[in-house]
């Protein structure tokens, strides 16, 4: 029987059916994604985004200090001069923080007016003089009235104290912190920052309020809290009562500089006892009065307690004719 091919290819595919032996037909082209049916074994990896904040190294630390009981013997020193030392620390601690050293320095040097130290203790700037000396000698600190040149002359702008900040260490002060010009006096006086202008206004101040001043003071000369002025009356010396704070400097003074000291202090005194032409007499009796400390007579505290009496006579007597005849008068 004759069969076209086309029908012959039919009965080809109904025989195989009927067998079982059909051909697996072609799968059609998969346009959907494979979608797994199994749980994956390991979880995947989580994803870490670093912020810009976490990539910035953090700070350096600041350099710890040593804590001032295990630098000094305390229990050694008489209270007065521990509490000027305790003071001295804790604002050269903070003088510390805020110069960013990179390790602990052996000692720190800051620039003080010692009028404000002593309103800070309650006590006379002879007393805390005295105290330096005691601090001095058992090497704990090292004192020195600071130098600079204001309106043509040589006058006084601070004391320096080098603070030892380590067992064993000596504190002593260098030349560079000797000449490091630690303010511009002249810009000081004019913009009325002066320690005077701060006695001036009150003492009666709480002690966290003087340890801030004193601070601020260290980290920048002449720059005090408001509403506080600041700058000692050593800076610009107008009145009896400003030599009489100054002539304690004498002893701290270097020897080359102690005599434009006391010419300073002479010229002022004959201004404020409107006693021009008799500047060489107080400049011999300041000498004399440094003499006499010298000798171990208290010499200068002596003449700083007449000065003090002669102006406060000043103030109540203003018609006193001769202020400097009778200042001779009471030395004699």
């Amino acid at each position: 029987m004759f069969h076209s091919p086309k029908l012959s290819g039919q009965l080809a595919r109904l025989h195989a059916v009927i067998v079982g032996t059909a051909t697996e037909p072609t799968a059609a082209p998969d346009l959907l994604p494979t979608v797994a049916t199994s749980r994956p074994t390991d979880p995947p990896a989580p994803t870490v985004r670093l912020s810009p904040t976490s990539l910035t190294p953090p700070p350096p630390s600041r350099p710890s200090c040593a804590p001032l009981a295990t630098v000094a013997d305390l229990d050694a020193l008489p209270r007065g001069p521990r509490r000027l030392l305790e003071l001295l620390h804790q604002v050269a601690l903070e003088a510390v923080a805020r110069r960013g050293y990179r390790v602990a320095p052996s000692q720190a040097t800051v620039h003080q007016p010692q009028e404000l130290l002593a309103a800070a203790l309650g006590v006379h700037v002879v007393t805390v003089w005295r105290w330096t000396g005691t601090l001095k000698a058992a090497g704990y600190l090292d004192a020195r009235a600071h130098f600079t040149t204001s309106k043509g002359a040589t006058r006084t702008d601070g004391t320096l104290y080098a603070v030892t900040l380590q067992a064993g260490h000596r504190a002593h002060l260098t030349h560079d912190d000797l000449s490091h010009q630690w303010r511009d006096l002249d810009a000081d006086r004019a913009a009325g920052r002066t320690a005077w202008a701060v006695l001036q206004g009150s003492d009666q101040r709480p002690e966290t309020e003087w340890k801030i001043l004193l601070s601020r003071w260290a980290v920048e000369p002449g720059c005090t809290s408001p509403p506080v002025t600041s700058s000692d009356p050593c800076n610009g010396p107008a009145t009896v009562q400003d030599v009489a704070y100054m002539l304690p400097l004498l002893a701290t003074a270097h020897p080359d500089k102690r005599p434009a000291l006391v010419g300073v202090m002479a010229s002022t005194l004959a201004h404020a006892l409107r006693d021009p032409h008799s500047r060489r007499w107080y400049c011999r009796l300041i000498w004399s009065a440094w003499k006499d400390e010298t000798e171990g007579r208290n010499g200068l505290q002596q003449l700083a307690a007449q000065l003090a009496r002669l102006q406060a006579d000043l103030i109540e007597w203003p018609a006193l004719r001769s202020p400097g005849a009778l200042l001779a008068s009471r030395l004699a």
